[in-house]
């Protein structure tokens, strides 16, 4: 890595350690980061998300979820090399004591597993095969926390759903068709996997037994939906799923039982809302917005509306 790029990653870091007051709720915890999709909420107090750096390398970080806190877990090691350092698609384990991520730590990008308290800097495993062709990224916990779920596309290109066991053994489909399948989300009793899938033309959730066949499709629980319907999160509790869909114009958040019915919005502003994450209570969601990390209540928006202003909490804010 050049001096000039070390630079701009410093001052990154050094941007993300600022105070600065202003955000829905007026949190004085506000941070400069530019996040890059999914976020992940901890049972350990902690959102972990994925930041640019200023040489344009993807670096995960881990806040308080109230805010502040700022810590790099995938620091640069300040050589030329590009290709093993940084991370993307952060997912917390269910003790909290490890982040699954996607990183390029090799020929291509593969899940690693790194430590919550201080990232790669005490080691970074990784958990995938290495293969030299395709991608593996968007992993999430079942919920024993000892398997795996992510995207693969090492089949001919087409992305497709895979369980590992942490430890790498195991590696086997869960969703192998001819549509393209992203961000798995298994549900709190492990029985089922929901996923989107674009086999109905556009993006919609689907929902299949976890011990199904791989090429079986599952259920498409946003057929009626002719929008991109994506992102699927299950409650803590098994009984309703968060996604965004561009339904109303932008994106924005919407919540529907595990069945489908009694699809409302979550939000309904002007500004792109997506990858909705539970808190481990269930009671709210972290989501993206407009590359800002935003906490709001896990409720329909004709609800809460009236009290945005206070509600919705700002936990980040773009460079």
């Amino acid at each position: 890595m050049t001096t000039r790029s070390h630079a701009l990653v410093l001052l990154v870091a050094l941007l993300g350690l600022a105070i600065f007051a202003g955000c829905g709720g007026d949190s004085a915890s506000t941070i400069f980061q530019n996040v890059s999709e999914r976020t992940s909420w901890g049972t350990n107090g902690y959102i972990a998300f994925a930041s640019f750096g200023g040489n344009g390398q993807l670096y995960v970080y881990r806040i308080n979820d109230n805010g502040g806190g700022l810590l790099l877990l995938t620091p640069t090691d300040n050589d030329q090399d590009l290709n093993d350092e940084g991370g993307r698609h952060p997912a917390f384990s269910p003790d909290g004591s490890q982040i699954a991520i996607s990183s390029r730590r090799g020929d291509t990008p593969a899940i690693h597993l790194i430590g919550t308290d201080r990232g790669d800097r005490d080691g970074i495993r990784r958990v995938t095969p290495a293969a030299g062709v395709g991608a593996d990224t968007e992993p999430s916990f079942t919920p024993s926390g000892s398997q795996i779920v992510y995207t693969t596309t090492r089949r001919a290109g087409d992305a497709d759903i895979h369980i590992i066991g942490t430890d790498g053994s195991g590696d086997s489909p869960l969703v192998a068709t001819d549509a393209e399948e992203h961000w798995a989300s298994v549900s709190p009793d492990g029985t089922m996997v929901a996923y989107q899938s674009d086999a109905a033309d556009n993006t919609d959730i689907w929902v299949k037994p976890i011990n199904a066949p791989a090429d079986e499709r599952g259920t498409n629980i946003t057929a009626n939906s002719p929008f991109r319907d994506e992102a699927p999160s299950w409650s803590p509790d098994g009984t309703q799923i968060a996604f965004h869909s561009n339904r109303n114009g932008d994106f924005d958040i919407f919540l529907m039982n595990a069945d489908g019915s009694g699809q409302v919005a979550v939000t309904a502003d002007q500004r792109s809302d997506g990858f909705p994450v539970w808190s481990p209570d269930g009671d709210r969601l972290a989501i993206t917005r407009d590359r800002e990390v935003w906490t709001v209540p896990a409720r329909p928006w004709t609800d809460w509306r009236g009290d945005a202003d206070t509600l919705a909490e700002q936990l980040t804010r773009r460079f």
